[in-house]
């Protein structure tokens, strides 16, 4: 009971404000509450290290100003956008249901299990991290611990010291729960937005709650047995595919922006590859916003742009707007690592090692051994293909967005991944033996995602047809079946 009351009192409540002028009466509000309170207390860490104090003394000012912020900006503006959020009846049973799917994956926590990563690096964290400003640095800056990335985000430490300062030094187990607590979190999430994804028909969005829970239950097939251990891989990947379906996959809205930012910060703070996944994702989703070659309204002659300086100006502030939708949400991940620069930590991952292994033959055994835990890839691939030839109209009367964005967010990812293999010091075999299976679980559940969609959306497409009369809207969305339909006409 202890790592739920810390979630619930050190990191629900003082996220919930921010959470549910977030996300409103959304089903992923419940969830995303103590993620965003772990991200606060993530930047709590970073001002320790940076600035001096505790843990606590840090942590009180950022939530006042978050939360202050997020109140000034409903009153001021928030209130003004339409936020599309389902029924509250949806809402209360998809929580409930995402709820009770989680209840099984999360039974071995019974047992006080902690993972060598856990030990080795995030509960060691987690103690510089609640013995405030000067054994946070002078730990972190130990040679003797280089083999434990002193410069990873503070994200899960932060949330693990919360738990040490309240329950002492030998709540270790109880501070690898709240671990899992906040993936799990974030899993639900993912499941909650899946179901988000179908808006019409009772049929349609039992078949998407379905989904999402499916989903959620294959997020701890594919992480398993790091998602119950300590780990933090299946959290930044969770928080990243959610980013994903906010940003690059949902309907282009205000409410689903906000989202995805808070997502792609989350993964960000967790864990390193979070932070590069995060980038990818928020480029492309400052593109899918703001495209290119995309024109101002023309607003008549005395508003038009004057010459090519108009024009330049035009395109900068375009370019101005793009770039800060990618900084602003970065920015606690962007900190947190130019932070560890400044003060001299390094990763263990790009140390000079004598390993005598060219950039080719350390990129031929990445490429196999990434294949081997993307077996999801040609069947997700054979979805895509069949989704597009036959849903096409339907994804695009319901708002989805072009399923090119999310592949790409898969493959700049995994991209990513494979240079790092690639060009990293350590002996390449043993590196991908130990991490691979984890660091492909984003791209895995992603694709997951992508499936659960796509089936959503079909049955959404097939009983709204079955309802529509022919000649109707039916017909408006198939050029074949239009064309039959007025052949004869007048």
């Amino acid at each position: 009971m202890r790592p739920a009351y810390v979630l619930v009192a050190y990191l629900a409540v003082p996220g919930l404000i921010p959470a549910l002028v977030a996300a409103r009466r959304s089903p992923v509000v419940v969830f995303l509450a103590p993620l965003i309170g772990a991200a606060m207390a993530a930047v709590a860490a970073e001002i320790e290290l940076g600035v001096g104090g505790s843990l606590l003394t840090c942590y009180l000012p950022v939530v006042l100003l978050v939360n202050a912020a997020a109140v000034s900006w409903w009153l001021a503006a928030g209130r003004h956008w339409r936020w599309p959020s389902p029924p509250l009846g949806w809402s209360a049973l998809t929580v409930l249901v995402m709820a009770a799917v989680l209840v099984y994956p999360l039974l071995p926590l019974r047992v006080p299990m902690i993972g060598w990563d856990a030990n080795s690096i995030w509960l060691t964290h987690s103690m510089m991290v609640a013995s405030g400003h000067h054994g946070l640095l002078t730990g972190l800056r130990n040679q003797a611990d280089f083999f434990d990335n002193p410069d990873y985000p503070p994200l899960v430490p932060a949330a693990g010291a919360l738990e040490l300062l309240r329950f002492g030094p030998a709540s270790l187990h109880s501070a690898v729960v709240v671990t899992e607590l906040l993936t799990a979190s974030a899993i639900a999430a993912v499941g909650c937005l899946i179901a988000m994804s179908v808006r019409s028909g009772t049929i349609a969005r039992l078949c998407g709650l379905v989904a999402g829970g499916v989903v959620g239950l294959a997020a701890y097939g594919v992480s398993y047995p790091f998602s119950v251990i300590g780990y933090t891989d299946a959290l930044w990947a969770a928080a990243a595919v959610a980013a994903v379906l906010c940003g690059l996959v949902l309907p282009r809205a205000p409410q689903h922006l906000l989202l995805a930012w808070i997502f792609a910060a989350v993964a960000s703070l967790t864990k390193n590859e979070g932070l590069t996944t995060a980038l990818v994702i928020l480029v492309l989703v400052a593109f899918r916003y703001l495209p290119l070659g995309r024109r101002e309204p023309d607003l008549g002659p005395a508003h038009r742009a004057p010459g090519v300086a108009a024009r330049v100006w035009q395109a900068s502030r375009r370019w101005i707007a793009r770039v800060a939708d990618v900084v602003i949400p970065a920015a606690p991940g962007l900190a947190s690592a130019g932070l560890a620069r400044h003060i001299g930590l390094q990763n263990n991952f790009f140390l000079k090692h004598p390993v005598n292994e060219n950039f080719w033959y350390r990129a031929d055994a990445t490429a196999a051994g990434m294949a081997s835990h993307l077996a999801i890839a040609p069947a997700a691939a054979g979805v895509l293909i069949i989704g597009s030839l036959l849903l096409r109209a339907d994804r695009r009367r319901a708002g989805l967005a072009n399923p090119a964005w999310l592949w790409l967010a898969c493959l700049g990812s995994l991209l990513v991944i494979f240079v790092t293999y690639a060009v990293g010091q350590l002996e390449i075999h043993t590196w991908l033996l130990t991490s691979v299976s984890r660091t492909t679980i984003f791209a895995q559940l992603l694709l997951c995602a992508d499936i659960a969609v796509w089936l959503a959306l079909a049955v959404q497409a097939a009983t709204g047809r079955q309802r529509q009369q022919p000649g109707d809207d039916a017909v408006a969305g198939n050029p074949f079946a239009r064309s039959a339909a007025t052949r004869y006409l007048p």
